[in-house]
């Protein structure tokens, strides 16, 4: 019972301590007022345990002897009786007849009492010396309340210098307002003016631009007549080139005619012309050099008709000396042409054949090549520009003609247009495949390879007439550009039409 109200005794003090302590604000205060409640919290358990101690510690071992004692006078039995009357008549004869046992037993409880002196004694050191950290805690507790009542003046002086601020602050924020409100004012004010002056100026400016486009209009009308005056006059000398190179035409015929030369003292016309190994080109002979646009287009089909009305029993033959491709429509138009023609076209490559030009060599109804002459198939690659829904339309546009162009060159080679384009990059990074003739012949790009080409064309003297109409004249001229490299201008093209060149060093450039 001592025990409980020992800690409730406990309790009550630790709740009133904590209690005092939880008024102090600073949080370094109760920090230190909560360790003044630790160490007394600890000297009261202590306090209370030594009690509970001295009286616990000693008094059951008293009342077990004693109990034990009264136990083992009360349990014994007849037997145990008879058997200590025996024994007490044997012992009759000892001199003092006392029980070892008993004088045992009062031993150990005059032990025990002994040192239950010893710890009440002890206990006593420890509770004076309990007492003088109490009067040193209570003199610590009376320093630290000096020092937080120091500290909470401290803290009002300055919450009052803080609130003195804050009115100064105040009285300082509210001028700086009413000066931007003021200033705010002015700037409007400003804005206003500069804004009535801007739209005097729009107004302005808008009969000057109304005054302008009457005029300019005055002066398109004027430009358009004189366009449809210059329209009039270029139609007239149109005509007057046309009739000029009819006439011119005529003139170089007759010279053609009048100027025969024959290699071999006659004209031979063969319809196999490869004979032991030997190529046999006669003068059914048309030129296709350079890149391939729709001047040299005209120039193949009218000669494919021309040949074709001399005869059609003996072959054509275009021979590609070096072309780098060019307009795919005007490239489409050749194809047609020899395809359409009576007297079989055969292709000859001497040199480079590329792009439209290696399809024109591989889609010939037969073709023939040097061994080191190159032909170069590749994707269509030209740059475009616009918008994106143009550039979308254009390149549409580019894969319709791709397939239009490539998948015959694909289905002669037994592939399908996929396969196509994967071994072209299989066989370069860039999509440039190319091959020598005898490769080309495996590929199936030419018919057949020859080493030897014998022309036997009929030709003017060219030392005195210049050269022949079966010869194609250049139509494009070599320029310099700004910084001093040569190119050459290609001609525009038609509408959907698209440039098929291998042009690896920009030579050929768009005007």
């Amino acid at each position: 019972m001592s025990q409980w109200i020992t800690s409730a005794c406990v309790l009550k003090t630790f709740g009133t301590i904590l209690a005092i302590c939880m008024r102090f604000k600073s949080f370094t205060n109760i920090m230190c007022q909560f360790q003044i409640l630790i160490r007394f919290v600890f000297i009261a358990v202590l306090l209370a345990g030594s009690k509970v101690t001295g009286q616990s510690e000693l008094e059951p071992l008293v009342v077990e002897a004693s109990k034990g004692a009264d136990a083992g006078d009360a349990d014994q039995s007849p037997e145990k009786e008879s058997s200590s009357d025996a024994t007490s008549k044997g012992t009759e004869g000892s001199k003092d007849g006392t029980d070892p046992k008993e004088e045992a037993r009062k031993a150990e409880v005059k032990a025990l009492n002994g040192e239950r002196e010893l710890i009440q004694a002890r206990m006593s050191l420890r509770a004076e010396k309990f007492k003088e950290e109490i009067a040193a805690l209570k003199e610590e507790k009376e320093l630290l309340a000096l020092e937080n009542s120091l500290a909470r003046e401290r803290l009002s002086q300055e919450l009052a210098e803080l609130k003195a601020e804050n009115e100064r602050l105040s009285v300082k924020m509210d001028a700086l307002n009413k000066e931007i409100s003021l200033a705010g004012l002015e700037s409007k004010k400003a804005l206003t003016e500069e804004l009535a002056a801007l739209k005097l100026e729009e107004e302005r400016l808008i009969l000057s631009n109304s005054i302008l486009a009457k005029k300019m209009e005055g002066e398109l009308t004027g430009l358009r007549l004189e366009d449809t005056r210059l329209k009039l006059k270029r139609t007239t000398l149109d005509i007057e080139v046309a009739e000029l190179q009819a006439k011119l035409s005529m003139k170089e015929k007759g010279d053609l005619v009048d100027n025969i030369v024959y290699r071999d003292g006659e004209t031979m016309y063969l319809q196999e012309p490869f004979v032991d190994g030997v190529l046999h080109v006669s003068d059914r002979r048309i030129a296709l050099n350079g890149p391939i646009w729709s001047g040299l287009a005209d120039y193949v089909s009218e000669r494919v008709n021309f040949f074709n009305n001399e005869s059609v029993e003996y072959p054509i033959f275009l021979v590609i000396d070096s072309s780098p491709g060019g307009s795919v429509m005007s490239g489409y138009k050749i194809l047609k042409s020899m395809h359409g023609s009576m007297a079989p076209v055969f292709v000859v490559v001497k040199s480079y054949a590329a792009s439209m030009a290696a399809s024109i060599a591989t889609l010939a109804e037969r073709s023939y090549s040097y061994p080191n002459a190159v032909i170069l198939h590749h994707q269509i690659s030209w740059g475009v520009s616009g918008n994106l829904t143009q550039q979308r339309e254009f390149l549409e546009e580019a894969e319709e003609w791709w397939r239009r162009v490539a998948r015959p060159v694909a289905e002669k080679m037994d592939l399908t247009l996929d396969e196509f384009i994967a071994l072209m990059y299989d066989k370069n990074s860039d999509g440039d495949w190319r091959e020598f003739g005898d490769r080309a012949q495996e590929l199936k790009w030419i018919d057949q390879v020859v080493d030897r080409i014998w022309e036997m064309s009929v030709d003017k003297n060219p030392d005195q007439f210049g050269r022949s109409i079966i010869f194609a004249e250049g139509a494009l001229e070599e320029s310099l550009d700004e910084e001093g490299k040569p190119f050459m201008a290609l001609p525009r093209l038609e509408p959907f039409d698209f440039y098929y060149l291998y042009n690896p060093d920009e030579y050929y450039r768009l005007r």
